[in-house]
């Protein structure tokens, strides 16, 4: 318990070792949404690979994702660009390394968290076979009128175009995109980016061309 308090109080401090242990406590509680999201900052400030997947699980366990979010941002330090030699695109794109998010993308995260489709753990009792009669015997059946079809409206188009403009664009948006296999979506925000960030346009540039490799596999 002391380490947990610990834990809760200095959580850019979980190690490998710590996360063992939470690891365990997941195991026999696995709704404990404290240990989710302690693993989940764990598995971050060690760079596992675990992360990605494990933050999705938090996402869905999290009775409030904005203090999931707050908890991923805290204390982020800027990591070193490492040159990855290997010849596979993926490796090069560095798909499944930890999305790394800064307190500025909200956005980006509420992107990642729609893209991944991550619903919420339903804690409710599930209802035994004789309530599911009871209810459906006790319930009045009625004829819903079928809903009026929504038509495209081009105003729905300018108002999503509005909503990823380019001061909402990130290299973490771009590979939110690229993660959840958006290729469209991440090549648009690479080529934003190259007009946001004009001395790093080689580096989107070569993102890009990678990316179109990509598609082509």
């Amino acid at each position: 318990m002391d380490n947990l308090v610990q834990h809760i109080q200095n959580p850019q401090q979980i190690s490998s070792e710590d996360i063992t242990i939470l690891d365990g406590l997941l195991q026999e509680f696995p709704y404990y949404q404290t240990a989710q999201l302690l693993i989940t900052k764990g598995l971050l400030n060690t760079d596992s690979t675990r992360y990605n997947r494990q933050l999705k699980q938090a996402a869905a366990y999290a009775l409030d994702r904005k203090q999931l979010f707050k908890l991923i941002i805290l204390n982020k330090i800027e990591q070193p660009i490492i040159v990855n030699i290997s010849n596979k695109i993926e490796d090069t794109l560095t798909i499944g390394q930890p999305l790394a998010f800064d307190k500025e993308e909200e956005y980006s995260f509420s992107e990642w968290l729609a893209l991944s489709k991550v619903k919420k753990i339903d804690r409710t009792p599930k209802p035994n076979k004789k309530q599911i009669i009871d209810n459906f015997i006790d319930k009045e059946i009625s004829i819903n009128k079928p809903k009026k079809t929504t038509f495209f409206k081009p105003m729905d188009l300018a108002k999503e175009s509005l909503i990823e403009n380019e001061s909402l664009v990130t290299p973490t948006l771009a590979k939110v995109y690229l993660e959840q296999g958006y290729y469209e979506k991440a090549i648009s925000a690479y080529t934003k980016l190259c007009l946001k960030y004009p001395e790093k346009n080689s580096l989107f540039a070569n993102q890009i061309k990678l990316i179109n490799k990509l598609k082509e596999k």
